[in-house]
């Protein structure tokens, strides 16, 4: 098996319209695609069906909506299960420029055993509730990784090697939901994966879509840092393991 044979996966929720727009820019990349529709409505799995069809991309539908990390997870199994060493992960909804994967692609390629995660670099058009509700959870990030891990938690736009990731999921019950970015990061960490951090531009475009739900996400991410932040108390050989020179 090749060293490096990355591929995208795309979890999409209710993001067709957008799709229709974001997945011909991402295929110009000449980076192989997988789509996994997380179970959206009838009206929006039609246009993501319509949109991967265009474009001539795998398309993966979850029967229901299981949450963002479950799509993920369901596209690396199957990325593995393709012959693909490697997943670039990127949202749906259009915000991350695909003009950066030529140098996530480059730098996994130069480091194939690291993760490469997204920095954002935000435009005027962030909004300032989610500019500093990162704040909060990079911190608590910082924490739990005994301030090692100073790089985006929340960042949907990242290089997984793919063997060594599936690993941790088997390990672990990874939050399905948005909190699930944050905890595969730590546990990735955890794991004595080396991270890199590449910036990556983010735009919120007037009109644009989230399925981020204000205060049901922010309880959940709150609940995940408690677990996280218990489980980092329990069990410090992990933070001792993760600083080993690599």
């Amino acid at each position: 098996m090749p060293s490096f044979n990355p591929c995208l996966v795309i979890p999409c929720y209710n993001h067709g319209r957008e799709l229709i727009h974001y997945l011909p820019r991402l295929v110009r990349t000449q980076i192989p695609a997988i789509v996994v529709d997380d179970g959206s409505c009838a009206e929006e799995a039609e246009l993501i069906r319509d949109a991967c069809s265009r474009c001539d991309v795998r398309l993966e539908r979850l029967p229901d909506n299981k949450g963002k990390w479950e799509a993920v997870a369901a596209g690396m199994r199957l990325a593995a299960q393709a012959g693909y060493t490697h997943v670039l992960q990127c949202d749906a909804d259009g915000q991350h420029n695909p003009d950066c994967i030529a140098d996530f692609i480059t730098t996994g390629q130069n480091a194939p055993e690291h993760m490469v995660v997204g920095q954002p670099r935000y435009g005027a058009d962030v909004p300032r509730a989610r500019l500093h509700g990162r704040k909060i959870t990079n911190f608590f990030t910082w924490l739990e990784t005994a301030g090692a891990c100073r790089c985006d938690a929340m960042c949907g736009f990242r290089l997984y090697p793919l063997e060594r990731s599936l690993r941790i999921l088997k390990r672990h019950r990874i939050s399905p939901g948005m909190p699930g970015d944050i905890e595969m990061l730590v546990r990735c960490y955890w794991d004595g994966m080396p991270i890199i951090s590449r910036e990556v531009d983010v735009c919120y475009p007037e009109g644009g879509r989230s399925n981020f739900r204000m205060l049901r996400d922010n309880v959940l991410i709150s609940l995940t840092h408690t677990k996280l932040c218990i489980s980092a108390l329990l069990h410090p050989w992990r933070l001792v393991r993760a600083h080993k020179p690599r």
